[in-house]
């Protein structure tokens, strides 16, 4: 089944901008930009794509924050509070750890257990452990425990052949 999606839009400058999206059964998502000249509209558009922009909300001593996700290693759920590790910090977060796995799969976020979401780019070192666990060490050394019900779906993942729907 092939879905295509066109249109003809002009920008606030009266630049025609045409659209093509096409629905694929496999494979990879890609987005190609096609330009004749980089503007304001297409920087936008390229930074959307990479995730620019597509910050976490934390909050440290009282002082609000923006975070970018790449910087994230992992996020906890302590006491009723949700918690973002960064290298040499930590963060209170807002999201809860279904959404920052949904909205942030795609940049490496993955749900370790059930309370613990781990960004997989992050990770320094694995280690399998006795019961079908898996031992994660970050690149700032501190270790996650990767629980067995998860442990499964990470090894699909880094062999490159699982789907997020498997989850």
């Amino acid at each position: 089944m092939k879905i295509c999606y066109n249109a003809d839009r002009t920008d606030k400058k009266g630049i025609q901008m045409k659209l093509t999206m096409n629905r694929i059964a496999r494979g990879e998502d890609e987005v190609i930009i096609r330009y004749r000249e980089m503007n304001e509209q297409i920087e936008a558009i390229a930074g959307i794509v990479q995730g620019a922009g597509c910050k976490i909300n934390a909050f440290e001593q009282g002082k609000q924050f923006l975070l970018s996700p790449e910087d994230i290693l992992y996020v906890e759920s302590v006491d009723g509070g949700t918690f973002a590790y960064l290298k040499d910090k930590v963060y209170r977060v807002q999201m809860s750890l279904l959404e920052l796995s949904m909205y942030y799969g795609g940049r490496g976020f993955f749900r370790c257990s059930k309370s613990m979401v781990i960004n997989i780019y992050k990770i320094g070192y694995l280690k399998s452990e006795p019961g079908n666990r898996i031992r994660a060490t970050m690149e700032n050394g501190e270790q996650v425990m990767i629980s067995r019900k998860y442990a499964k779906t990470l090894r699909q993942i880094l062999k490159g052949g699982a789907g997020r729907d498997e989850e």
